[in-house]
């Protein structure tokens, strides 16, 4: 049941307002919101919670909009410059605006207003107060934490939704809220304490609530959340929206290095996008120094500029440059290895030898990196495709190579060791390690969670075909069909398996199948041949050898010459 019952006014323009809200009306504002052509979108009411120029108000007053300013009672107008943080579920919005020095604001309550205790409803208005809303709180409910939501005896108008509730001391506690049954009896009011205390978050820039609205979005307070976020945006802005983002972190966090860092890749790397290709390389080499006074390990700072410069020259071909260039990227390395012989060091000159064509060199400093804590499954990947590149290969030394990066894929086995277990497959067939292969072939698939094609039972059949594993072979070689009918090869090579079962009506059958889809299947015919010598039908095997010699079959002609004097 609801206490408290005692309903005031909620036009007071009759009672004398308190002395502090001439004041505190100073505090209220007029939001108005836009879309992004400039036409008008929302219109709301909101007040200064702090000096610099933070704004309260309602989250639904901002959704959509492209831009927004507010105006105070003196008719000032002030542009909003950030969102700081918002619940759209409690329809609340804390936002930034551009002042130019400090402002008039409402402080918060100390303690929360009781059931009974009567309070004040202060609207925006640019003249003398003549009409504030007075009622009574009915009843406290918790909102989360320790914040509270209230409900008051306090019809509202509409110019009055999301004004400052204040106490009887002036000091602010809610937002005021309609009633959402619509027959405005009573209001709501939601916690100012907690709107105050939103904030954004890293994910945050993922977040539907934030993506809805235009304005640019504030970094979080914490370096390393707002690190985070940067990271977040980078792969979802254009490369304009992002040398904005960019240059408000290194505005907000001057001294964090990665923020330049960041913009120096982008003037490097976006400098069609960025309209200015001529300069884009300059501006990038001034962020880079930059970034090299903030980083504390220099060499780090330089490890950074060889990966800028390497990574631009062999992205650009056609740029010739004495700085932006291979050779100055190895330069510019060697100093940092000099400094620290780091092994990401030396994983950045592999990849830089490996573009040069220095096999022996980069498989040495693949090696390096493999010797060190930082090796990985692709360190070690990588090392044996350079191996394999060189002269005088040794399938042992490569399987061993490939044994070693899908061991540092993890246990259990992460999916990038997929590639590397293919690999390893097709060098243990090359040495005729079926058993092995086979096995390969079992791990891959346990790796994938059975999410394989028809081509993968295609290729682990013929490996089980040589194991001489002609069941598992020919279980394989029927799921391949299950899943692709139409592929003749198929169909013959589960020919071939019920052949060497002995079972020769069966694999005339597919045969026949095999040739339904691709009539002129040279070897097709062939193994039509094999079946009827192997059942003594030495007219039927004789045309069928003859129709695959004469579509070409290499094999066919001895066998034509052996069974067919």
């Amino acid at each position: 049941m609801l206490l408290g019952l005692v309903v005031c006014s909620a036009y007071a323009a009759q009672q004398k307002a308190p002395k502090w809200m001439e004041k505190q009306k100073r505090a209220v504002v007029a939001i108005t919101t836009y879309k992004a052509d400039n036409t008008e979108l929302h219109k709301g009411t909101g007040f200064f919670i702090s000096e610099t120029g933070e704004v309260l108000s309602a989250y639904s007053v901002f959704r959509n909009a492209a831009r927004a300013e507010v105006r105070d009672a003196k008719g000032t107008v002030y542009p909003v410059v950030a969102i700081v943080g918002a619940d759209e579920l409690y329809d609340v919005i804390k936002v930034r605006t551009q002042v130019p020095k400090k402002v008039d604001c409402l402080e918060l309550a100390a303690a929360k207003p009781a059931v009974g205790e009567t309070v004040y409803l202060l609207p925006y208005t640019t003249g003398k107060v003549e009409k504030f809303g007075t009622g009574t709180v009915q009843e406290v409910t918790k909102l989360k934490d320790n914040y509270s939501y209230y409900q008051l005896s306090l019809p509202l108008t509409v110019d009055w939704v999301n004004a400052p509730l204040l106490t009887a001391e002036g000091k602010v506690f809610a937002l005021a809220q309609e009633d959402a049954s619509g027959k405005n009896e009573h209001s709501f009011g939601v916690s100012a304490a907690y709107a105050q205390s939103l904030e954004l978050s890293a994910m945050d820039a993922l977040n539907s609530t934030y993506a809805s609205i235009g304005i640019r979005k504030a970094w979080p307070a914490a370096a390393d959340q707002a690190q985070v976020m940067l990271m977040l945006l980078q792969g979802r802005q254009t490369a304009p929206e992002f040398l904005e983002t960019v240059s408000d972190y290194i505005r907000t966090f001057p001294d964090m290095p990665d923020g330049y860092l960041s913009r120096a890749s982008l003037y490097a790397y976006s400098r069609k996008e960025l309209g200015d290709e001529n300069g884009s390389l300059a501006k990038a080499l001034e962020d880079i120094r930059a970034y090299q006074e903030k980083e504390t390990k220099k060499s780090d700072g330089l490890f950074n500029e060889a990966k800028l410069l390497y990574g631009v020259a062999v992205a650009d071909t056609t740029l010739h440059d004495p700085v932006w260039n291979v050779s100055r990227a190895l330069e510019v390395l060697q100093q940092a290895i000099n400094l620290s012989d780091d092994p990401l060091y030396h994983q950045l000159r592999a990849d830089i030898y490996l573009s040069q064509g220095k096999a022996a060199d980069a498989f040495a400093e693949y090696m390096v990196v493999n010797n060190s804590a930082i090796a990985t499954g692709s360190t070690w990947y990588m090392a044996a495709k350079v191996r394999e590149s060189m002269p005088n290969v040794n399938i042992g030394e490569i399987i061993s190579l490939l044994d070693s990066a899908v061991v540092a894929s993890g246990t259990p086995l992460r999916p990038e060791a997929a590639p590397y277990i293919l690999d390893r497959i097709d060098w243990r067939l090359k040495l005729m390690q079926y058993k092995e292969a086979v096995a390969d072939y079992d791990l891959y698939y346990q790796l994938l969670n059975g999410q394989v094609n028809d081509g993968f039972y295609y290729y682990r059949e013929q490996a089980k075909f040589r194991l001489d594993d002609l069941d598992g072979a020919l279980a394989d070689i029927r799921e391949a069909i299950r899943l692709n009918p139409q592929n003749a090869n198929y169909h013959a090579e589960e020919a071939s398996v019920l052949i060497r079962k002995e079972q020769y009506e069966e694999a005339l059958k597919s045969l026949e199948k095999a040739l339904a889809i691709a009539p002129d299947f040279a070897s097709c015919y062939r193994l039509r041949g094999v079946c009827y010598v192997r059942q003594q039908k030495q007219t039927e095997a004789c045309a069928a050898l003859q129709k695959a010699v004469e579509l070409g079959d290499p094999v066919a002609p001895r066998l034509l010459k052996e069974h067919c004097k």
